[in-house]
């Protein structure tokens, strides 16, 4: 009986060990899971908006990633024109009537949790809208989608980053 509880410590301890190695690593996020913890955060806040991931948005996160650096640096607070045309913010194209959230969260050793949160408070702030139409709100549905990618950072270091995209319909 002795030996029998001993192995079962053991068993259990190494199970407990493995469930630990699990949320390792930021790569392992996906666009569902970002969406989830920020109706998570939206919840607490007891905002009406949820978010929903989206092809669309996984599509331009995914080519404003393939960019190089120049190309995606804001510069005086104006988005480049290449990540305008991917937005889709210029005049006459699918988001001139749209809200539209864009930016960029560290994810090297980061989860979902962090990364959300970092979004939330950087990315999604009435401030940081890059395209607002006139005397609208955006709706409650908001579409996310997000791409890995990478960025020098102050330092000199590249950095994994999770590039995130969301829009929402004016209500």
């Amino acid at each position: 009986m002795k030996m029998l509880k001993k192995l079962l410590a053991v068993v259990l301890t190494g199970a407990m060990a493995l469930t630990l190695l699990t949320a390792c690593g930021g790569n392992a996020v996906n666009d569902k899971n970002i969406a989830d913890a920020l109706n998570d955060m939206a919840k607490g806040s007891l905002a009406t908006y949820t978010f929903k991931s989206r092809t669309n948005e996984q599509a331009m996160a995914k080519a404003i990633a393939a960019l190089s650096e120049s190309d995606r640096h804001i510069t005086g607070g104006e988005l480049p024109q290449k990540v305008k045309e991917i937005l889709g913010i210029n005049k006459d194209v699918a988001n001139e009537n749209n809200f539209v959230w864009y930016g960029a969260v560290i994810a090297d050793e980061i989860g979902t949790a962090g990364q959300a949160y970092q979004a939330m408070n950087r990315i999604l702030s009435e401030n940081a809208v890059k395209n607002k139409p006139e005397g609208k709100k955006p709706a409650d549905i908001r579409y996310i989608g997000t791409a890995l990618g990478t960025m020098t950072i102050p330092g000199g270091k590249q950095t994994t980053v999770r590039f995130i995209v969301v829009t929402a319909e004016p209500k």
